[in-house]
């Protein structure tokens, strides 16, 4: 069937054509002003041209040609993709997927030019190098796209990194310098190295805007990384190692020395520097005491304290997990946990007074003034009341639960206001007077058509609500009172109480004077844990008031008595 001249000139327009001047036309006519349609343009005619034969040298040069438009693309892309909630809103996931979906094709491109070149047996050095280098480094932008939006990644990405960097270890482009790139590393090792760490520090458990922040301070400091093919014993930290396995579909991991493989295809990444630059940069904050705990580098001291625990802990599950399908009642945020826990203990009082009524007109009359169905709790089917809607609590799915906390999932297409690091409190829906526990969003990670899932790290099955009124030892710019939370010590799990305050406000050895379970108390703040969220963990020292006043007061035992 022939097609008109209109309907070729129309498909055209999604085609990269095959030859250079033609493709040099083609690119030349990509609008800057209708992102669009370039968009859509540049991905058909990714899809149409990674499905033709091509000469290798060909596919290169058109690539090349075609990259400062389509990094423009993907920049435009990633904007709508900045501080979203999740899961995605539909919209937003289709952008997501678009976005992956192109930087695939595009790596898929040299891809094919690198595998021409080897079973073409044309091999050009330079051609080589560059083409292998492209397709780590697009690669890698797919998936540092999937670790900012907690997507998981797909299947072969990791093995087609490890190829790509095998292909050129074997014909020794690993380490020659490539020049005038905005990639921010100079050979193909380093950007393999660069992938790899980035993926040791579980990207899952970091918040959205740090996952950017760490990708960034492992491009400064990755010459302080090396790849051996064998452990150096200078280099290890502890009994372990950092290993990758490059006939596999996975990245590097932290595994006992004795758990590792030898084998040609085992590359050890000696990262003993980077953790010393990291406690450097820690200690340098400690000693300046800053409230804002930032430090060099973009890092935050707790981001910089996470890194290194990523790096240097093996992490064995230490609670046996069960699988489960129930309801939970969770809310998120400092504010929200604060408010339900303090409803619900002034909800608690008035049903106490409400039995201390029953029980007194019992006694004084011999039956009861309060209808029979009224003294009956609400059941458990009404869901949610107003307030608790209200507060922003909603309904989670509890996949599987452990002693140290549980495995949530958030099947709905409504967005949720979780987050890495996030305070949650949560409540079990099979008694209606179950108490407030909390904890806290330790990771992430978004599966099509099956909704989000959420670890979450039980901090205390009982809470209880408190109030700054005062900081003795210095002024604060913040409005008093601040709400905050006191858990309580429990045996067996927590010997000393904490307080959960705001983030950046408070420091170690501030002098509070703290409202909580009915007294007012003047407290030290001692040990700050910057690493469970985004929020501060405070151990906390109460200060006796008569103490000094009774050390010189020989009758003080006899005052309370006269």
């Amino acid at each position: 069937m022939q097609i008109a001249p209109a309907e070729k000139t129309e498909l055209s327009r999604y085609e990269i054509p095959l030859s250079e001047a033609k493709a040099k036309q083609w690119i030349d006519s990509l609008s800057s002003t209708d992102t669009g349609e370039t968009t859509r343009r540049v991905f058909y005619g990714l899809v149409d041209f990674n499905r033709r034969m091509v000469p290798p040298a060909v596919r290169i040069r058109i690539a090349e040609r075609l990259r400062p438009k389509f990094e423009l693309l993907h920049v435009n892309l990633k904007r709508h993709l900045k501080s979203q909630s999740f899961p995605l809103a539909p919209r937003s996931q289709k952008i997501s997927d678009l976005n992956q979906s192109l930087l695939l094709e595009y790596a898929g491109l040299y891809q094919l030019s690198v595998l021409d070149m080897i079973n073409q047996d044309v091999e050009r050095k330079k051609a080589l190098q560059v083409s292998i280098f492209r397709v780590i480094n697009y690669l890698g932008k797919y998936l540092f796209s999937s670790y900012s939006v907690y997507s998981r990644t797909g299947e072969t990405v990791w093995r087609d990194i490890h190829h790509m960097y095998l292909l050129a270890s074997e014909r020794g482009l690993e380490k020659l310098k490539i020049s005038g790139d905005d990639a921010k590393a100079s050979s193909i090792e380093e950007h393999y190295l660069q992938l790899n760490l980035l993926a040791l520090c579980k990207p899952y458990s970091l918040r959205q805007e740090e996952v950017l922040r760490l990708e960034n301070f492992i491009k400064e400091n990755i010459k302080s990384v090396s790849l051996t093919k064998e452990p150096i014993n200078e280099e290890l930290l502890g009994n372990f190692v950092h290993a990758v396995i490059m006939n596999n579909d996975e990245p590097a991991v932290i595994m006992p020395y004795g758990d590792m493989p030898h084998s040609p295809t085992v590359r050890v990444f000696n990262i003993r520097a980077l953790v010393m630059k990291l406690n450097e940069l820690i200690g340098t904050g400690n000693d300046e005491h800053s409230a804002r705990l930032v430090l060099g580098n973009v890092l935050s001291r707790n981001l910089a304290k996470r890194i290194i625990y990523h790096l240097t802990t093996v992490r064995n599950r230490q609670h046996n997990r069960v699988d489960c399908d129930e309801e939970i009642m969770v809310v998120m945020g400092m504010q929200p946990v604060h408010r339900v826990i303090d409803n619900s203990r002034k909800q608690g009082n008035g049903d106490m007074q409400r039995e201390e009524d029953l029980l007194f007109n019992n006694m004084l009359y011999g039956e009861s003034t309060v209808a029979p169905d009224a003294a009956e709790p609400e059941a458990v089917s009404s869901r949610l009341s107003p307030q608790d809607r209200e507060s922003g609590v909603r309904i989670w799915r509890i996949k599987n639960s452990s002693v140290g906390g549980y495995g949530l999932h958030w099947d709905t297409a409504d967005s949720s206001p979780a987050k890495v690091g996030e305070l949650v409190g949560l409540r079990d829906m099979r008694e209606q007077d179950n108490p407030w526990m909390t904890g806290v969003v330790k990771w992430m990670e978004y599966l099509p058509k099956q909704g989000l899932f959420c670890g979450v790290e039980l901090l205390s099955v009982e809470t209880r609500v408190c109030e700054i009124n005062q900081i003795v030892n210095r002024t604060l710019n913040h409005n008093l009172p601040i709400e905050g939370l006191m858990l309580p010590a429990i045996e067996g799990l927590r010997e000393e109480a904490v307080f959960i305050l705001p983030a950046y406000i408070f420091i170690p050895g501030d002098e509070l004077n703290v409202k909580y379970d009915g007294r007012e108390e003047r407290v030290t703040l001692s040990t700050l844990d910057e690493c469970l969220g985004t929020f501060a963990h405070f151990n906390f020292k109460v200060i006796e008031k008569d103490a000094d006043a009774n050390a010189t007061d020989d009758f003080a035992d006899l005052w309370d008595a006269l």
